[in-house]
């Protein structure tokens, strides 16, 4: 169960990262997550956070009680320093210990009367000497005059987080597509490379069979094959031949007479 818990607070601290001002959050700190984003001043709300504090440190949490405060944007709570002018406490935290030193701190509040817009909500003691456990605790809620005004705000932030999914999957396909273009380019270099290898081999092979070709022949002491030649020597032969039979002919003739 703790591991479930685990992963839902990861998905609820990253949508809340989102939407918060990059101002509530300079300092680092853990942070405290609400049941709402937008409240009108009056509504009910929750916050929860969750701490690991060692054996050795479970007297930290007997400086209690501990309060949820809202305080100035840029005017953060400080260990060692007074609760700055102008912060208001919303509630106290009820902690209740949970497995493997965790505990769970949970203060129910009523949403101040605040401008519209994005505030601080933070955890410490009055005087404030804790103002968490290893990490200060803050959160960030917003305070809205209407509650039209709420959902237009719920659906732009939905809109601007379907936004931002799409941008980050255009960009990985993006990504894709130039990887696809440079291999395709690969492939197509190593194809002409390939081919023209190939030519070059298929000229050395018929340089080096003529070459063959020649060495024979100059072994052999023959001229390289003539049709012609051939043709001539043929025609001479069948010439002789003919006068031969015509001469052995008229030879007998002359001897009867």
């Amino acid at each position: 169960m703790r591991g479930i818990r685990g992963l839902l607070l990861a998905a609820m601290v990253g949508a809340s990262m989102l939407a918060a001002p990059a101002d509530a959050f300079a300092n680092g700190g853990a942070y405290l997550e609400f049941d709402q984003t937008h409240y009108l001043p009056g509504d009910l709300g929750v916050a929860v956070g969750y701490a690991r504090v060692p054996e050795r440190k479970e007297h930290l949490l007997e400086r209690g009680p501990f309060y949820l405060f809202a305080v100035p944007m840029n005017v953060p709570l400080r260990e060692g320093h007074p609760i700055p002018a102008g912060a208001i406490r919303l509630g106290t935290f009820a902690i209740e210990e949970e497995e493997d030193a965790y505990y769970e701190l949970r203060a129910e509040f009523t949403a101040p009367r605040l401008s519209s817009g994005s505030h601080v909500m933070a955890l410490c003691n009055d005087p404030c000497t804790i103002a968490g456990f290893r990490e200060p605790f803050t959160g960030t809620v917003s305070i809205v005059a209407t509650r039209r005004e709420a959902q237009l705000l719920t659906t732009n932030d939905r809109l601007r987080s379907t936004l931002w999914g799409a941008k980050r999957e255009a960009r990985r396909a993006e990504r894709r597509l130039v990887a696809a273009e440079e291999e395709i380019e690969t492939q197509l270099a190593f194809g002409t490379s390939e081919r023209d290898e190939l030519s070059a081999q298929i000229e050395r092979l018929e340089t080096q069979l003529a070459a063959a070709r020649a060495r024979a022949d100059a072994a052999t002491g023959r001229t390289p094959f003539d049709p012609w030649v051939v043709g001539a020597i043929l025609l001479v032969t069948f010439v002789a031949a003919a006068l031969a039979f015509r001469r052995g002919r008229t030879v007998p003739a002359m001897t009867d007479l």
